[in-house]
């Protein structure tokens, strides 16, 4: 038997059961309101979706320029200031190098004179 025979023998068998669209038809919710369809434009360009204040648009407002140009001269002194930090270091390090060889030298020259000292008071 095919599915319509059998539904068909089940609503004969059974009264009360009904087919979707019977059950839809007999209830008592009240009827949706129509939907317009939706006109959809999918015809815009990147630049409407980036926006114009976007550092990636060509844009010619001023106040747009000026903050990327801002951004930019932040950027570089960001760079020259790290740049500038690890000199100090590297000048930091040896400065601290000279001056522990200073203190060296100088303990050493301490010890030879105390040295002769001792030899000439001998």
């Amino acid at each position: 038997m095919d599915h319509s025979a059998q539904t068909t023998n089940a609503s004969r068998l059974h009264p009360d059961a009904a087919t979707p669209t019977d059950r839809r038809s007999n209830s008592s919710s009240p009827a949706l309101p129509e939907i317009p369809p939706a006109e959809l434009d999918l015809t815009f360009s990147l630049d409407s979706i980036i926006g114009p204040s976007s550092p990636f648009a060509n844009s010619s407002d001023p106040h747009a320029e000026k903050v990327i140009k801002r951004a930019s001269n932040v950027m570089k002194l960001t760079q020259e200031n790290e740049k500038l930090k690890e000199e100090l270091r590297a000048m930091t390090a040896r400065i601290e190098a000279a001056e522990r060889k200073r203190l060296e030298l100088s303990k050493l020259q301490q010890a030879s004179q105390a040295g002769t000292t001792k030899a000439n008071q001998s």
